[in-house]
């Protein structure tokens, strides 16, 4: 057969093959290898495959396909697939460690302020027990005198008090200070007493105070004024108000009372009434609301003095006479120092 017969049917051959190749191809290149006599431009082998990435024998940007003649000695022609370039793997950001938080410390309640006296305070006024010092209860028990046209004088003036020959201001203390009342809280005091024994007035009312014994209440009685002297202690009385100083007779009688020279303290007497003997040896007084005490003198009952009283104890180791010791009457409120 002629050379160019030969030729010819060689290139039909290939072209055939390749536009059968280039139909398969789906996603890659097919790649032929042809091996071939060249001296006799016979074709020796074909061999077919596959690959991603262009090279001998694919087609160019233009769409042509290249195809390499084998050299006259039998050759092989491969092309080398690309081999894929690995991709990092992201590294995880290590989660953020939560840096803990200080608990925060409460800050301590801050204590009352303690009182440092009575000052402001009136009488009748309870005061909490944390606002009371009492390392320091001697600070809540004051003596001052009393002057004309002071606040206390405009309370007693024409009252409790009236120009007389018997006693004057200048011999007179309002004593301001602490006592523990009926529901064991410390409430506000007063009393008026003579100067020769206000101090030692002080002394026992901060005992008792300190060691918690009750006094219901403690006004001057100017608070309870009903005209007269008399009366207006009768009412006192009646409240069961604790008091001392009022110019006035003694009860029952036309003789100046211990009560208007300052030297005479009725305490809680409700609990200690004033009491009177018929000639039947039955009682007489003037309160009701004294009825369950007249006749229960025992020392079991509450706020009932007794000669086992503190009360009693304190005053009459000062030489203060009580009035419960008398025959007739029994007058267990009183104590009077002469």
């Amino acid at each position: 057969m002629p050379v160019s017969d030969k030729r010819k049917r060689r290139e039909n051959f290939i072209t055939a093959l390749l536009i059968a190749g280039m139909c398969m191809v789906i996603g890659g290149t097919i790649i032929f290898v042809i091996k071939y006599n060249g001296q006799d431009n016979d074709v020796l082998e074909l061999s077919a495959g596959m690959t991603e990435s262009p090279g001998t024998g694919m087609p160019d940007e233009s769409g042509a396909v290249m195809v390499t003649d084998v050299a006259e000695t039998t050759e092989e022609t491969t092309v080398a697939t690309a081999t894929p370039i690995p991709t990092d793997t992201p590294t995880p950001e290590p989660t953020a460690t939560p840096v803990p938080t200080d608990t925060p410390t409460p800050s301590p309640t801050p204590k009352p302020e303690k009182l440092k006296s009575l000052s402001g305070y009136s009488a009748g006024d309870v005061i909490s027990w944390d606002k009371i010092d009492r390392e320091n209860l001697s600070d809540y028990f004051t003596s001052s005198s009393i002057e004309e046209g002071d606040s206390v004088y405009n309370r007693i003036y024409g009252k409790s008090y009236v120009s007389n020959s018997n006693i004057g201001l200048s011999d007179l203390r309002y004593l301001k200070m602490l006592h523990i009342n009926f529901d064991g809280n410390y409430q506000v005091g007063e009393m008026i007493v003579n100067k020769d024994v206000a101090g030692e007035v002080l002394e026992v009312f901060e005992i008792l105070c300190a060691e918690g014994y009750q006094i219901y209440s403690m006004y001057l009685i100017d608070d309870f004024w009903a005209g007269d002297g008399e009366s207006s202690d009768w009412y006192s009385i009646d409240a069961n108000n604790t008091s001392a100083f009022c110019y006035r007779p003694a009860t029952g009688s036309g003789n100046l009372s211990k009560h208007a020279l300052g030297r005479a303290i009725d305490i809680n007497p409700q609990q200690n009434p004033y009491v009177t003997y018929n000639s039947d040896g039955s009682p007489k007084y003037s309160h009701d609301n004294a009825s369950d005490y007249v006749s229960n003198r025992s020392s079991d009952t509450a706020h009932v003095i007794t000669t086992s009283d503190r009360a009693y104890e304190l005053l009459t180791n000062r030489g203060w006479t009580w009035g419960g010791s008398w025959s007739s009457p029994k007058d267990y409120q009183h104590f009077q120092k002469s």
